[in-house]
């Protein structure tokens, strides 16, 4: 009876010369101790798991880009001597057996499912109370701010509370209540923001500090309000496709070739923020009653400008 525990993976080589196919066979090897048996073919488009190229051949470059629009992961050993272009995934081609070995089951066997428990400060608020009806009142220090998660807004007593806070997403000394019936600065709350535009500023900025969301699926279920962060491309870009279907972080790395980071803090912001889900409704839910928000005419001049299409209609 075979063993229930072992993961059994399809990998499709393409471009590779025979000796870097003798330390990848070697390096699968080693991963049946952790109970990954891997079927190593030649990939000639056929069902893969994952696929291993070498940028340096033809046959490997024209299976990276069948990859990306398949969505398919694949770790890339680059051209000899590129240092510039992005990849999802890279490999060493010195590497020895044992290094691939932990490269491939880093790529294989994620260590542990991240959770909303993994993030603290305001960035950790935000993402547990995603989809909240009721007005939250945040502190920290003298620092004192309104989570309207229904209007997707921020509210604050000034416009240098908001910037402290920023500063401040991932620190873990904010407090969290339901605004108080009788809130002392009642008349104070002058400055609002959208939440998602201060949620992706301030993750892109501290991004450092973010976990790695990993292979897991995520979708918009509304179109972010990016009234603040006109000028990010990258957000734009990333809403666009997220609207559209839905991605895991290495997938769109691999499509839109920007920063695994930037993608990263993205997903998470959008996340806190409510705009974002889990595609297989496992996490974070907003109001399905919500209607999706209409990009601004102001986004969708520019992504015409830049040749992006939105994905929006009109029911």
């Amino acid at each position: 009876m075979p063993d229930e525990n072992i993961k059994h993976i399809k990998m499709g080589l393409a471009g590779l010369s025979e000796e870097i196919e003798l330390r990848l066979s070697l390096a699968c090897g080693l991963l049946a101790a952790s109970q990954i048996d891997i079927e190593i073919q030649d990939w000639q488009g056929n069902e893969s798991d994952i696929l291993i190229v070498d940028i340096d051949s033809g046959h490997g470059r024209l299976a990276y880009e069948m990859a990306q629009r398949r969505n398919l992961p694949v770790l890339v050993f680059p051209r000899s001597g590129d240092n510039e272009t992005q990849y999802a995934s890279k490999l060493d081609r010195d590497a020895p057996a044992a290094a691939l070995a932990r490269a491939l089951q880093e790529k294989l066997q994620p260590s542990s499912e991240v959770s909303s428990d993994d993030v603290q400060g305001l960035l950790g608020i935000c993402i547990r109370e995603a989809g909240c009806s009721q007005d939250l009142l945040v502190k920290r220090g003298g620092i004192a701010m309104i989570l309207r998660h229904s209007a997707g807004r921020i509210l604050a007593r000034s416009v240098s509370d908001l910037t402290i806070a920023e500063a401040r997403v991932l620190d873990g000394t904010w407090l969290c209540m339901t605004r108080p019936a009788k809130d002392p600065y009642q008349n104070e709350w002058l400055v609002s923001r959208s939440l998602d535009g201060f949620l992706i500023k301030a993750c892109v900025k501290y991004r450092d500090g973010l976990p790695r969301l990993g292979g897991k699926l995520f979708r918009l279920t509304r179109w972010p309000d990016l009234g603040s962060v006109t000028e990010d491309m990258d957000a734009l870009r990333l809403s666009a496709l997220l609207q559209r279907s839905a991605w895991s972080a290495e997938a769109l790395a691999q499509h839109t070739q920007l920063s695994a980071d930037i993608i990263n803090a993205f997903l998470w912001a959008t996340l806190a923020s409510g705009a974002l889900a889990r595609a297989d409704g496992t996490t974070l839910k907003p109001d399905a009653t919500q209607a999706p928000a209409a990009p601004s005419s102001l986004i969708q001049r520019v992504a015409r400008h830049f040749g992006l299409k939105l994905g929006y209609s009109h029911a």
